[in-house]
């Protein structure tokens, strides 16, 4: 495809991979690459040695473009983007945050900024920093989600209505079909979070990727809409964090929130499997997802996929 994704990052495919804390490291980022999309390292999860390690490995896997993903919640986003900047990285994807904080920055050093959005608004606001695309992310994608619960289906024409920079459809994709219902309603390309979340090549524990193979319809929840809103898989720590949301109020929802999730409890679910106490972001489509191929095997089934929607799309009405 040639369209203005593809040409953005030089990539064969406009399918760019979340980049996801805990699941994102340089083995799934380089064969995400490798397969035609783009990658991304989620550094969110990671401290400058173990980034700069991810980085390093990524650019011995694969010569094609990969990126960065940045949430700027997090104090040490500063001196991600700098070291990455000193690790020849051009691409970030920033979220979490004022597109403000650092689109100049990373454009006066010839970065490529991609900034992650939740509503038209957001959408125009990161137009206005200068960034050169953006994800506008629905309501149905895993992990943090914004305030306003728009879902991919009225979120996308919404963004593109607002903005005319090169616009990447995120939240409920795992399918060619999916891609092509996106790209109708006027995005140029698509992120991918869960789908290669449930591939042999992302960090996620095994015990993570087996209780999402049998995940229902129903087995997302969004939880901390209070404080940060997030799409959990259900479990025993889902269900413990909705009773304390469902038993108390302001300040001490608040309190009672952070002494509960503590530290560690996306690494300790995510990363190291422990699939009844730990925080395990997923998104709404996970119910759909089957099976754990390769990267490559996933490329493959999305693009097929999308041909065979096209060709089935009746010529007129």
């Amino acid at each position: 495809m040639n369209n203005p994704i593809t040409k953005l990052f030089n990539v064969k495919y406009p399918i760019v991979q979340g980049g996801m804390v805990w699941v994102s490291g340089a083995k799934l980022a380089a064969a995400v690459s490798n397969s035609g999309g783009l990658g991304l390292i989620g550094a969110g999860s990671m401290k400058p040695d173990l980034l700069r390690t991810h980085i390093i490995k990524a650019q011995g896997l694969t010569n094609k473009p990969f990126g960065v993903n940045v949430p700027l919640l997090y104090p040490g986003a500063q001196e991600q983007i700098e070291l990455a900047l000193n690790l020849g990285v051009k691409i970030f994807f920033t979220s979490a945050g004022s597109p403000k904080k650092f689109t100049n920055f990373l454009k006066d050093k010839g970065a490529t900024v991609v900034h992650v959005t939740s509503s038209p608004e957001l959408a125009v606001k990161c137009a206005d920093a200068g960034v050169d695309a953006i994800v506008a992310e629905g309501f149905e994608a895993g992990g943090h989600n914004g305030r306003e619960e728009i879902t991919t289906l009225t979120l996308i024409p919404q963004v593109r209505s607002a903005v005319k920079i090169p616009l990447i459809a995120a939240g409920g994709i795992a399918s060619g079909s999916a891609i092509a219902a996106v790209l109708a309603l006027g995005a140029d390309g698509v992120q991918l979070g869960t789908r290669f979340l449930m591939t042999r090549e992302s960090s996620a524990h095994d015990n993570f990727k087996k209780l999402a193979l049998n995940a229902l319809p129903h087995s997302t929840q969004m939880a901390m809409r209070s404080t940060v809103p997030v799409r959990l898989l259900s479990n025993q720590f889902a269900l413990e964090i909705k009773q304390i949301e469902n038993q108390y109020m302001g300040d001490e929802l608040k309190t009672k929130l952070d002494e509960h999730l503590g530290k560690y409890r996306a690494m300790n679910g995510m990363l190291n499997g422990d699939v009844d106490q730990g925080e395990l972001e997923v998104g709404q489509i996970v119910s759909l997802i089957k099976d754990i191929p390769s990267v490559e095997e996933v490329m493959k089934e999305l693009v097929s996929d999308y041909q065979k929607t096209l060709s089935r799309l009746p010529v007129s009405l």
